[in-house]
C-alpha cells in the first residue's frame, strides 16, 4: 500500500534515518554440525538415538519485542547430517501449549501470526544470499530466497525438503530434513554455511533467534556459521524433467475447440560447483497453481508470479528498482508458447552472473502471432562485505526490435541502511530521445520500522518489453514509513502505521499526481484488529478522497474474517461501498476463503473511467473458493469469480466470471501432476479449457 508523508515527519524521518549510527560486526558465533549413519524418519517424534549424539542449541533471545532480551519460553535444536541431507530437531517450549497454533495448511502460504520456525541457510557463504525454510505446526512448507542482505526476498523459487511437526505436553516438536541436492556449493572437504534459525511464537507474538546479539533474519551478512560439514554432496551434476501435457478446449475465442497433446523438458547441467547451465524445450503453461489463482482477469499488464523452473533459480539476480527483466513477460498470455531457451549462470569470486536467451511465439490478440527472441545479459559483481555494482543488457527482437543498458548499485552505509541508483536508456521504434530512466533511493529498515525515500525519471519513450513499467513519461518521488510498535498497553498490544506520498509531473512539467495515503491498524487484541485508511489523491485531473473503515478478527492468512466500509469522492462522483473477506479452516483439512466487494457511484461525469460503466450505479464482486488438503503435497481446489470492481489502489478493472477446478499433486522430488478445469474470459469470449500435465524428475 502507498501511503503518505507530510512535511514535518518526513524531516523527522530523514533527520532519524542520518544519525550516524554505527553497524555491528559480523557475528563469530557459530556451531558444529554433527555426522550420523543412522536414518533419520521425518515423523516429528526424535525417537532416534542418533538426536541424542548432537549437542543441544538453547538459550534464544527475543529480536522483536524486548529485543536482545532471553526469550521468555526456549527453543532447543539439534543438527545431524549425512553426506546427503541436513537434518534439524526443534523442541519449542510453550508454558501454554495449549494456545500453539497452526492454521495453514498450504504449501507456500504465509505463515506469520500462527507458530513457526524457520531455518535459513548461506550455502555459498557470500554473506549476501541465503534460501530460507519456513513451517508450521502442521507441516507445511514454504520456501524462498533473501536476497543482496535483506533488499529484496524472492518468494518464487521452490526447493525440496520434509517437515513434520506433532504437539507434546510442554510445546511442540519440529523435525526438519532438507537436502543438499537442492543447492550449489564448493566442493571440498569441509564445507561451512552461513545459518540462522528464527522462531515465531504465535500467541503472544514474539519472535526469538538462537543468536546471542540478535540478529536481524534479513541481514546475511551478520548470520552465524554451521561448520563441520565433511564429505557431504551437492546437487548432481546434471538432471532433466521431461513432462507430457494436454489442453482440451470446448470453447474458444475463435468459437472453435481443438485438442493438443503437448510434450517438453527442462534440463540442467553443472560444469563446475560455481557454473549452471539450464536448458528448456517447449515449457507449459507455466503452473497451474501460480495462474488460475489469480484476481487478475482483464487487469492491463499483470505480473503474475514465477513458477517456470527455467527462470525460478537466479530470479533474484534481476532484482532491480526499476525491474528491467521480469521473466513473467516472455510468453505471459495463456497461448503464448516458448519453444526454447539457454541460460548459463554462475558465481566466479565476486562476480555472479546470467546470460539467457529464448525463443517464443507471442499472441497478438488478434488471431496472429509474433516469433520473438529475447536474450538478457546480467553482471553483478560483489563490492565489499554488502555493497553491489551490476550491468543488464536485453534485446528483444520479433516484429520491431527493442534493446535496453542499465546499470544499478547498492550500496550499504550503515548494516540497516542503503542506496540504491539505477540508469538505464532504451532503443526503440518509439525513438532513441527521452529514452533514459532513472531511480535514487534511500532505505532504512529493522524488524519494527522501514522507510525510504525514493526519486525517479522514467522518460517519454523508455520502452522495455522485457521489463514491468507501468507508468513513463514521469518524473517524480515517493515516501515510504512503516512503524510497528509493541507499547505493551492492555488495549493497545500492538500497532501498525503506514504513511506514504507519491507526488509525480510529466516531462512538460504538469503535475499528473499527488496522492497521500494513511493506513493505522491498532490491535485491541492480538486477534482483534480495527482498520483505518484515507487516501487524498489527485490523479488524471479527478479529486478523489476515499475513507475506509473496518475490523479484522483473528488477523491470519488462514483464519478470519474482516469488514470494512468505505466512502468519499473517486474518479468524479461519490462512492460508497462495502467488503467483506472470511477464510476460515473446516475441521483439519477444508479451508474455505469468501470475499465480496459492493460499491455504489453517483453523479458520476460523462469523462469519467466509471462512466457507462458502474457510473451511477452500482458494481458487485464476488469470490468464492474451497481447498480440501489430503496432505501439503495433494490437494483439490475450486475457485469461483463474477462481477466486475473499480479497485481503488490503482483503478484497474477486475470484470468476468471465472470457474476453475485444479487437483495437485507433487509425489516426488521436482515432479508433479496437474487436472484443471478453467472457466475464464478470453479476448472478449468466455474460454473454457481442460488442461493435464504430468512431469518426472530424473
Amino acid at each position: 500500500m502507498k501511503h503518505s508523508l507530510s512535511a514535518l515527519p518526513r524531516g523527522a524521518a530523514l533527520l532519524a534515518l542520518l544519525l550516524p549510527v554505527l553497524a555491528q560486526a559480523d557475528s563469530t558465533y557459530q556451531v558444529k554440525a554433527t555426522y550420523t549413519e543412522q536414518p533419520i524418519t521425518i515423523d516429528g517424534k526424535l525417537d532416534e538415538a542418533a538426536w541424542q549424539t548432537a549437542p543441544e542449541i538453547s538459550g534464544w533471545y527475543l529480536t522483536r519485542v524486548d529485543y536482545g532480551r532471553p526469550a521468555k519460553d526456549d527453543t532447543k535444536v539439534r543438527i545431524l547430517y549425512d553426506k546427503d541431507n541436513l537434518y534439524f530437531a526443534f523442541h519449542c517450549l510453550d508454558s501454554q501449549p495449549e494456545k500453539v497454533k497452526g492454521y495453514t495448511v498450504q504449501n507456500e502460504g504465509f505463515l506469520h501470526q500462527e507458530d513457526n520456525i524457520t531455518v535459513i541457510l548461506d550455502t555459498f557463504l557470500d554473506h549476501r544470499n541465503a534460501y530460507y525454510f519456513w513451517t508450521n505446526p502442521l507441516g507445511v512448507r514454504t520456501d524462498g530466497r533473501i536476497v543482496d542482505d535483506g533488499e529484496a526476498f524472492s518468494t518464487n523459487w521452490a526447493g525440496e525438503w520434509e517437515t513434520k511437526a506433532t504437539l507434546v505436553e510442554d510445546g511442540w516438536i519440529s523435525e526438519v530434513r532438507i537436502p543438499f541436492a537442492n543447492f550449489q556449493f564448493p566442493q571440498q572437504e569441509e564445507v561451512t554455511f552461513g545459518m540462522l534459525l528464527d522462531r515465531e511464537q504465535s500467541r503472544n507474538q514474539e519472535w526469538s533467534n538462537w543468536t546471542p546479539d540478535g540478529v536481524n533474519s534479513a541481514k546475511v551478512s551478520r548470520y552465524p556459521h554451521l561448520t563441520g560439514l565433511k564429505g557431504i554432496r551437492p546437487r548432481p551434476t546434471w538432471s532433466i524433467t521431461p513432462y507430457v501435457s494436454t489442453q482440451l478446449a470446448f470453447q474458444t475465442s475463435d468459437g472453435r475447440g481443438f485438442f493438443r497433446p503437448n510434450v517438453g523438458a527442462d534440463a540442467r547441467i553443472d560444469p563446475t560447483p560455481w557454473l549452471a547451465l539450464k536448458l528448456t524445450a517447449n515449457p507449459d503453461f507455466a503452473d497451474a497453481e501460480a495462474d488460475q489463482d489469480r484476481l487478475l482477469l482483464d487487469q492491463e499488464a499483470p505480473l503474475l508470479p514465477e513458477r517456470r523452473k527455467f527462470f525460478v533459480e537466479t530470479e533474484q539476480l534481476f532484482i532491480t528498482p526499476i525491474k528491467m527483466f521480469t521473466s513473467r513477460r516472455i510468453a505471459l498470455r495463456p497461448h503464448d508458447t516458448v519453444w526454447g531457451g539457454a541460460q548459463l549462470t554462475g558465481k566466479a569470486g565476486g562476480l555472479g552472473f546470467a546470460l539467457l536467451d529464448v525463443q517464443h511465439r507471442d499472441d497478438r490478440g488478434d488471431g496472429t502471432y509474433e516469433n520473438v527472441n529475447s536474450g538478457v545479459v546480467r553482471l553483478q559483481q560483489d563490492l565489499g562485505n554488502r555493497s553491489a555494482l551490476s550491468l543488464t543488457a536485453l534485446n528483444r527482437e520479433g516484429d520491431a526490435r527493442f534493446t535496453t543498458v542499465g546499470l544499478d548499485a547498492n550500496i550499504h552505509i550503515f548494516e540497516e541502511v542503503f542506496i540504491q541508483a539505477q540508469a538505464a536508456k532504451s532503443w526503440s521504434p518509439l525513438g532513441n530521445r527521452g529514452a533514459e530512466a532513472y531511480h535514487l533511493g534511500i532505505h532504512r529498515f529493522d524488524t519494527l520500522s522501514e522507510f525510504w525515500i525514493q526519486l525517479e525519471d522514467i522518460g517519454k519513450n523508455y520502452a522495455n518489453p522485457l521489463g514491468y513499467t507501468p507508468v513513463t513519461d514521469k518524473q517524480g518521488w515517493n515516501t515510504h514509513l512503516y512503524l510497528n510498535p509493541f507499547p505493551k498497553w492492555r488495549f493497545l498490544p500492538r500497532l501498525d502505521v503506514t504513511w506514504d506520498t507519491l507526488w509525480r509531473r510529466n516531462h512538460e512539467h504538469e503535475r499528473t499526481r499527488y496522492r497521500q495515503r494513511l493506513n493505522v491498524q491498532p490491535y485491541l487484541h492480538h486477534d482483534f484488529a480495527l482498520y483505518l485508511d484515507g487516501i487524498y489523491d489527485d490523479n488524471e485531473g479527478f479529486k478523489n478522497r476515499v475513507l475506509t473503515a473496518g475490523f479484522t478478527l483473528f488477523p491470519h492468512d488462514w483464519q478470519s474474517f474482516t469488514l470494512t466500509a468505505l466512502g468519499g469522492q473517486f474518479l468524479g462522483g461519490d462512492i460508497q461501498g462495502l467488503n467483506g473477506a472470511l477464510n476460515m479452516k473446516l475441521g483439519s483439512r477444508f479451508v474455505l476463503r469468501l470475499s465480496g466487494f459492493y460499491t455504489r457511484s453517483q453523479g458520476v461525469p460523462s469523462h469519467s473511467p466509471l462512466y457507462g460503466n458502474s457510473g451511477d450505479g452500482y458494481s458487485l464482486s464476488g469470490y468464492a473458493q474451497l481447498r480440501y488438503h489430503f496432505s501439503p503435497d495433494l490437494y483439490a481446489r475450486l475457485t469461483f469469480q463474477h462481477g466486475a470492481v473499480a479497485e481503488l489502489a490503482d483503478y484497474s478493472n477486475v470484470k468476468g466470471t471465472l470457474l476453475d477446478a485444479v487437483i495437485g499433486w507433487h509425489y516426488r522430488q521436482w515432479s508433479d501432476v496437474f487436472l484443471v478445469y478453467t472457466d475464464q474470459p478470453f479476448n472478449g469470449t468466455q474460454e473454457r479449457r481442460l488442461l493435464t500435465k504430468v512431469s518426472f524428475n530424473y
